[in-house]
This record gives C-alpha cells, sequence and structure tokens, in this order.
C-alpha cells in the first residue's frame, strides 16, 4: 500500500514598517525550480484584492486577534464601542525600529498595552492561517518552512523575539528563518534573474560586492552585502539616511493645502481611516511616477472624499494655502496637480542618495560593482534617471515590483541553503533619522501625525525638530 508523500512548502511573511505582504511556493520536485505566489488580501472593496495589506491589528479587549490590515480598520470603524478594543497600527516600528532594544508592551491606539510577544504571535498566527485557508496548501501533505522578514534595521532583540514569537505560533523552531530585508532583496535578485531581467556581472564568478538602496517614504535604508560563494552572504553595513526635503515625501502635497483643508481632511480620514489608505496610494503611485515631462498630476477622489469636501463650509474658496494658486485644483472627481514641486523633490532625493553613496560609502567601500534599487519610491523615473547618470560605471538593478522584492526573495531564502552573516563595519558615521520617525500620537498613522503636526502652523514643532537631529546608531549584529 503506498503512502502519500510529503511535499515542501515554504511560507514567507513581511511584516514591514507600514504594509504587509506574503509569499509561498510548493516543491513538488525537489530536481526543480518552484514558482512563487501571493495570498491577496480583501480591500474594503468586495471586487478588488490587494497584495499588501496595512500593518494594522485589532484585538478584543481580552487579547485576541480579531482582524488584520483593511478588515482590522474596516471592522475597527463600525465598532459601537471601539474603546473597549485594542487597534494597533505600524507596530512594527514601535516594536524594532524606535528604540535598541524590543518593548516588552506595546501600546494600542486607545492607550491600553499588551505584551509585544503576545501580539505578534497573535499576528503570525492569523497570517498563517490565511495563507493556508487561502490557497493550494489546504489539504495538501506539507512539511512547512516559514521565513519571517525584519525591518533591514531593526535593533538587536529583533529576530530573537520574532523567532519566539513564532514558535509560540505553532510553527517549528527548526523550520524558522529570520532575514533582514535587505538580504532577502538580493537573494530575490539572485534566484530571479531571468524573469526581472537582471543581468549580474561577473556572474560565473563568486565574492561579488552588493549595495542595496531601499527608497521608502520616510527614509532610505542603504546596505552593503557581499556575496562571498552559493552558500553565504555577509552582511557588512547598514544604515538609515535621510533623503526627503523636509519632513516627509508627502511634505510637499500637505503644504499646498489651506489650514482650514488640512484639518477638514484630518477630521475625515479619522472617521474613515480605509478612505485615508486608498487616498494615500491614489497619492503615491502617481507621485513615484513623475517624468521629467509630466504635465500635471490627475489623482482621483472617491465620492465619500468628494461629498466631505463639497460640504465643508468655504472649502471650494480656501483649499489652497497662499501663494500656491494653481498648484492645485478640483475638478469633477480628480484632484488636479502641477508636479513641479514633486519633480524638485525626487531630484533632491536622488541627489541625497548619490552624495552619500559617494562621500560616505565608496570612501570605505570602494569595490561595489552592483547597486539594487529597490522600494516604494524606487519605480520613480526621474529618481532612476540619477542613480544610472551618476553611476554609468556599475550595474544598477531595478526589479519592476521593488516593493514586493523582500517577501520573494524571502520565500526563495527559505527553499535554499545559503546563508546570512552579519559582519558589520564599525565606527562609521550614522546619519539622523527622517523627521517623520520621531514620536508622535499613536492614534495616527504617520502620514495623518505628519498633517496633524502642521495644522497650527506648517511647521513641525520645536520639539519634534530637537528630537528628530539626534543621532542613531543603526546596526544590526
Amino acid at each position: 500500500m503506498s503512502t502519500r508523500r510529503e511535499i515542501e512548502a515554504v511560507i514567507a511573511i513581511q511584516l514591514g514598517i507600514n504594509h504587509t505582504s506574503n509569499a509561498y511556493l510548493i516543491k513538488y520536485d525537489q530536481s526543480k525550480d518552484c514558482k512563487d505566489f501571493n495570498v491577496p488580501y480583501d480591500t474594503q472593496s468586495n471586487t478588488t484584492k490587494s497584495v499588501t495589506t496595512p500593518t494594522v491589528a485589532l484585538f478584543d479587549d481580552k487579547g485576541g486577534i480579531l482582524s488584520y490590515g483593511y478588515e482590522a480598520e474596516l471592522q475597527h470603524m463600525q465598532l459601537d464601542n471601539a474603546n473597549n478594543h485594542l487597534l494597533f497600527r505600524e507596530f512594527i516600528w514601535d516594536l524594532f525600529c524606535s528604540d535598541e532594544t524590543v518593548p516588552e508592551n506595546l501600546p494600542a491606539v486607545n492607550g491600553r498595552q499588551i505584551k509585544s510577544i503576545d501580539v505578534v504571535t497573535a499576528v503570525l498566527g492569523h497570517m498563517i492561517k490565511h495563507i493556508k485557508t487561502k490557497s493550494e496548501l489546504q489539504g495538501l501533505p506539507l512539511t512547512l518552512k516559514y521565513v519571517l522578514t525584519i525591518p533591514t534595521c531593526a535593533c538587536k532583540e529583533s529576530r530573537t523575539f520574532m523567532r519566539e514569537a513564532a514558535v509560540k505560533a505553532g510553527c517549528s523552531s527548526e523550520n524558522i528563518k529570520i532575514v533582514e530585508e535587505a538580504a532577502a532583496v538580493l537573494q530575490f535578485c539572485l534566484h530571479n534573474k531571468q524573469d526581472e531581467g537582471i543581468i549580474l556581472l561577473d556572474d560565473d564568478n563568486c565574492n561579488r560586492k552588493f549595495l542595496v538602496v531601499e527608497c521608502e517614504q520616510d527614509n532610505a535604508t542603504l546596505s552593503i552585502l557581499y556575496f562571498i560563494n552559493k552558500n553565504m552572504i555577509k552582511i557588512v553595513f547598514e544604515d538609515n539616511t535621510e533623503i526627503w526635503e523636509g519632513f516627509h515625501v508627502l511634505h510637499n502635497f500637505v503644504e499646498m493645502i489651506s489650514l482650514e483643508a488640512r484639518k477638514t481632511l484630518l477630521d475625515f480620514f479619522e472617521k474613515y481611516p480605509l478612505e485615508y489608505y486608498d487616498f494615500l496610494q491614489e497619492v503615491k503611485s502617481k507621485i513615484r511616477r513623475i517624468s521629467p515631462d509630466c504635465p500635471n498630476l490627475k489623482i482621483k477622489i472617491s465620492s465619500v472624499m468628494l461629498e466631505e469636501l463639497r460640504c465643508a463650509e468655504g472649502m471650494q474658496k480656501s483649499i489652497l494655502r497662499a501663494g500656491h494658486k494653481g498648484e492645485l485644483e478640483i475638478k469633477g472627481d480628480k484632484c488636479i496637480v502641477k508636479p513641479e514641486q514633486f519633480k524638485i523633490l525626487f531630484t533632491e532625493a536622488g541627489r541625497r542618495i548619490v552624495d552619500y553613496i559617494e562621500k560616505k560609502l565608496f570612501a570605505e567601500f570602494s569595490d561595489i560593482n552592483q547597486i539594487i534599487l529597490v522600494g516604494e519610491f524606487a519605480q520613480s523615473p526621474i529618481l532612476q534617471n540619477i542613480i544610472k547618470t551618476a553611476f554609468s560605471a556599475k550595474n544598477v538593478i531595478i526589479p519592476w515590483d521593488g516593493s514586493m522584492a523582500a517577501v520573494r526573495g524571502a520565500v526563495f531564502y527559505g527553499q535554499g541553503h545559503v546563508s546570512f552573516v552579519t559582519d558589520v563595519v564599525p565606527n562609521m558615521q550614522q546619519t539622523p533619522l527622517n523627521n517623520a520617525q520621531v514620536a508622535l500620537p499613536k492614534a495616527l498613522s504617520k502620514e495623518r501625525r505628519l498633517i496633524k503636526s502642521m495644522i497650527d502652523d506648517g511647521k513641525p514643532s520645536p520639539s519634534e525638530s530637537k528630537e528628530s537631529s539626534q543621532q542613531k546608531l543603526c546596526v544590526i549584529l
């Protein structure tokens, strides 16, 4: 009597600072490579799915997880008494990046706290269940392996903490791998060369040097990795650096809007958080695609937001701030924005990245020959052109979907035998974190905290400016 052969499968989960994503693969034949898949998430629309979802978790008053991502925001909004529940927004930053240690307790939006390990354990269990029940994994005789990413500049304790949470969530300890996002990105590029059209220099030789630049909405994370051989990659440098003018990539957009309009938008986004997520994604998707010859941006406004703007007293006359005439107007369901300020924004960001690399990295690591550009804003044609022009002698690699490169690389890492070794070069000057990362009220996400902090006079408060100027060592050991 024949027995069913166990099939190996790998589940990768990226609990990102802003968004969460997943990937999985099933290895039916050990001699062949496997294609990775994603289990999409529900959005507020019943007809659309998303490969990512906000890093938001909703718990009941006893500490049990109820929902995650878009669903958590929607359920929280529909609760009769939301104060009896605990909503955690963008908690990965609070756990791994805001201090040198992982906090024992994690505060929810309403100020109540529960143990950090309990939050992450419940979230991982919820995510694993989501992937298993809504994918091909359901009902198969599987040997499951798990790969969990951590932010590239997470604190020292994050790796041990994440492993402990995964074990508590029911994962077998010997089948868990933890990987920094930058290392996962490199693994993706090495594994997916043909599908992505990636060309590596000296492809048949080992000991290649890679600079990974993660361009996100708050700052850029830069990492240097050495590909020693097919079984070992060494991480030798990691750092966060500010690249955006002022305090956020969306700073210029907010600056165009009058104080009255900002207050209306803030109230609206607090009332309808899912409208905020949709609007934010719409704004960022248009901003990051700006080309040098782009005449204007057309940002779609939902019917709910449009009605709110129309009903707000005096909004039609006062939506623009003084001195910004002609830069923004509402026509039908579109917000028409002149893109000149955003072109300057990406130009300056590109120059800051180039300046940092040339002055602080190439002086110490002169043998870097390959640069990987990923992250939420890596698809900007302006940013890409600046990096390619400045480093024309280098091999600049830009995956077509840079926002998913880390989680897809993580799933490939799970099926292989490569080891990542961290040997960070000490005593290099670290740069200040972006102003958007200072401590502000937890009830708002970073973008809404930005709008809130600028309502009074359009500038960061003195306390925020002072805190953001402090230097933070960002090293993983």
